[in-house]
């Protein structure tokens, strides 16, 4: 009698995302114009009323966040500020894209990675997040919320 063993397939592991893979991811590299953090309300062009909060301004473009990593682009001249409360689940968004707003190219910050408060350098903002380096020279792709200042605490537990 013969008797038949399952071998465990191991596939390779993916060979880590490259720079110009991670910038594409977080929206390219950018800085924003002062209005990040803003909510606001407008009307998609299939008319769907939208309320969220300013992530980037560059001209008349806007990307804003309008649910759980949703976000749509539209012009200023559509969009109008919002009139009342912003949403709770959209207060948190907005003070983590005014923190991210302020953020500079070569500043120490601290970011939330794999569950771990480290410090880093910020080397490349991009629309949504940035490329920061670790102290250990590897370069990591963060999105806007994982990211303050290394002088400060963030002002809530991050996400």
């Amino acid at each position: 009698m013969v008797r038949k063993f399952g071998l465990p397939v191991l596939t390779p592991k993916p060979p880590p995302p490259t720079v110009d893979a991670m910038r594409k991811r977080l929206g390219g590299r950018a800085s924003t114009e002062p209005g990040a953090g803003d909510a606001v309300t407008f009307t998609t062009p299939g008319g769907v009323r939208l309320t969220g909060v300013v992530l980037f301004v560059r001209g008349d473009e806007l990307d804003v966040w309008v649910d759980e990593n949703v976000v749509r682009r539209t012009r200023r001249a559509v969009a109008a500020p919002l009139d009342a409360e912003l949403p709770r689940d959209l207060v948190a968004i907005a003070a983590d894209a005014r923190v991210f707003a302020k953020l500079s190219e070569g500043q120490r910050i601290r970011y939330l990675d794999e569950g771990r408060v480290d410090e880093g350098t910020l080397i490349e903002k991009c629309r949504f997040g940035a490329l920061v380096e670790r102290g250990d020279g590897t370069i990591v792709g963060l999105g806007f919320r994982r990211l303050w200042p290394a002088d400060a605490t963030p002002a809530r537990e991050p996400s």
